[in-house]
């Protein structure tokens, strides 16, 4: 089942978080401060205001729709020329199971193809 989070309130809380000033936002988007914070009390707006205002904050759109319940694997370690690198990723259960079956997908390709060429996979 597809759940839609109320935009406005989570609008809200985002750039709360991420510290954005709400009136540098109303002038990106070409709208009064006022008009603005009647958007984020709203809990519905169009798709085009959505996204630009998404595109401005730095979020994707798709984070006003959830399948289900969210998962989150988080700490992440990857080392870099640069240092370590930390990732948070945040997926829902509908694209962990797509991603999971994807995978399975191209695990029967790869031992069709080696099977063609007379090899084994080692696992």
């Amino acid at each position: 089942m597809l759940f839609m989070k109320k935009i406005g309130q989570e609008l809200d809380r985002i750039i709360t978080d991420k510290g954005i000033i709400k009136k540098n936002v109303a002038e990106k988007l070409g709208i009064t401060p006022t008009y603005f914070s009647r958007l984020l009390k709203s809990d519905s707006m169009d798709c085009q205001m959505l996204e630009n205002i998404c595109n401005i904050i730095g979020v994707s759109p798709a984070i006003f729709f959830e399948d289900g319940p969210s998962i989150s694997i988080g700490g992440a370690n990857a080392s870099s020329i640069l240092g370590d690198a930390n990732a948070q990723i945040n997926i829902t259960q509908g694209e962990a199971q797509a991603l999971r079956e994807l995978l399975a997908e191209k695990e029967r390709t790869i031992q069709i193809l080696l099977e063609k060429t007379g090899q084994k996979r080692d696992k």
